[in-house]
């Protein structure tokens, strides 16, 4: 088969934020009030949940330094749901992953797991976890961000991470299972209304990212004010979430999934499938095939998001680890995205397999995109077709197509590693920048 070249296409995020993280949030702890709360001894616990934010680290370890200037006794919970295999050992190893342990957070990692019902909505438990229900106070802190299961007035943020992050495997899974009942607006929101009651929940930290997933800006929430400010923050993040540049696509080759990427593997609002039985579609993009090469370091074997796929390289099934993979999918009551599809022993295999199922095509009308993953997508490399629309939309778009770079096995090296050894590329997308040469 022969494929079509490809071209870099370049959106434009902008400069990141010269933000001094560690000052802006000893700067938003002192103007939250908390500091009039808090006494030498008492122990406070801190949320550090499973997703890659960049400035996380740093956000945590200005919060414990912070917790320790007053005298108190700083504590790091693993909010991590069923991650990690739903086990205290397991989530403590999720954060190691992410470059958090005592050592850089300065604070201790709760290495325990010990659920406590603390109330009941509609006949289902609440729980949250014993270094909760004993601590003097609770500081949550999570990125505010669109969530991969549903479509609300909040979504991914501080409220989500009370109930799975406090309620850790038994709250994610008695949470996930009214949500089929009541909807994951309405479950995640009355279950963190009996938290914010029963514990001394302080508030929190909410993280806002740019396009290219740099911190923008940091807030803190009071307890008080959270179930009103969140659907406003979500609302701002939403206005600086990438997406892909394309309406349509035929083909969407994608490097890697993985838990640190998103919570579904996927960035489900980028690719245009969230797969849930009982949460709607989006309405775009729509992508008539999704073909994925890799699971990515950080996940640690968990492929969840796998079944947002149409066909996977046999690496991706063969670096799975089906328990923790399966026990995710079961927990957030989602066993499509753990469905293994049509897997191919090389990436031209993959990738003519996925242009086989399209219908007709010719060269210079496929829409095809290959991206290194759903949070990674200031550069891209694309066909002709799309390379004329971008073009159009007044993105930069490298002047010149380059074959794919299949090796004699039929692998393909990263697509980061294309922008970035490929000299050529870079020269003559510097060009097409400065000239404006349409492809």
């Amino acid at each position: 088969m022969e494929f079509p070249k490809l071209h870099v296409v370049k959106q434009e995020f902008g400069k990141p934020c010269e933000l001094n993280v560690r000052q802006t949030v000893v700067d938003e702890l002192q103007r939250s009030g908390w500091l009039n709360l808090m006494r030498p001894g008492q122990t406070v616990v801190i949320t550090a949940g499973s997703r890659g934010v960049a400035c996380m680290t740093e956000v945590l370890n200005a919060v414990v330094s912070w917790v320790k200037s007053l005298g108190a006794t700083p504590l790091i919970l693993p909010a991590t749901g069923s991650h990690g295999g739903g086990t205290a050992r397991g989530q403590v190893e999720v954060l190691h992953h992410l470059g958090q342990n005592e050592e850089s957070l300065g604070a201790p990692l709760y290495n325990r797991l010990d659920p406590i019902v603390v109330g009941e909505v509609e006949g289902c438990p609440v729980y949250a976890d014993r270094a909760a229900v004993e601590a003097d106070h609770i500081i949550l802190v999570n990125r505010v961000k669109e969530h991969t299961e549903f479509i609300g007035g909040f979504e991914s943020g501080l409220i989500k991470m009370a109930v799975v992050g406090l309620g850790r495997i038994a709250g994610a899974e008695v949470m996930h299972q009214l949500a089929v009942r009541i909807s994951y607006v309405r479950a995640i929101e009355a279950m963190a209304r009996v938290l914010f009651a029963r514990l001394p929940v302080r508030g929190g930290l909410a993280i806002l990212e740019d396009k290219a997933n740099h911190v923008r800006r940091i807030e803190a929430v009071p307890a008080a004010a959270v179930f009103e400010r969140e659907p406003e923050l979500l609302r701002e993040a939403q206005r600086h979430h990438a997406a892909l540049p394309f309406e349509r696509l035929d083909v969407l080759l994608v490097d890697e999934i993985g838990k640190e990427i998103s919570g579904a593997g996927f960035d489900t609002k980028v690719i245009g499938r969230i797969m849930n039985i009982y949460e709607k579609e989006c309405e775009r993009p729509r992508i008539t095939r999704i073909a994925l090469r890799d699971l990515s370091k950080k996940t640690g074997g968990n492929a969840i998001g796998v079944g947002l796929a149409d066909y996977v390289h046999r690496r991706v099934v063969e670096k799975m680890d089906s328990e923790m993979t399966a026990l995710n999918c079961i927990t957030a009551v989602a066993p499509e995205k753990g469905r293994i599809p049509i897997s191919l022993p090389s990436d031209r295999q993959l990738l003519e397999a996925a242009l086989r199922s399209i219908g007709m095509w010719t060269l210079p009308s496929v829409r095809l995109a290959w991206i290194v993953n759903t949070s990674n997508l200031e550069q891209l490399a694309v066909s002709p077709a799309l390379a004329e629309e971008a073009h159009a939309k007044g993105l930069a778009v490298g002047d010149a197509g380059f074959p794919f770079p299949f090796d004699a096995a039929g692998e393909l090296p990263g697509l980061q590693r294309v922008f970035q050894d490929f000299g050529p590329l870079k020269k003559q997308f510097k060009r097409s920048v400065e000239s404006g040469v349409r492809p």
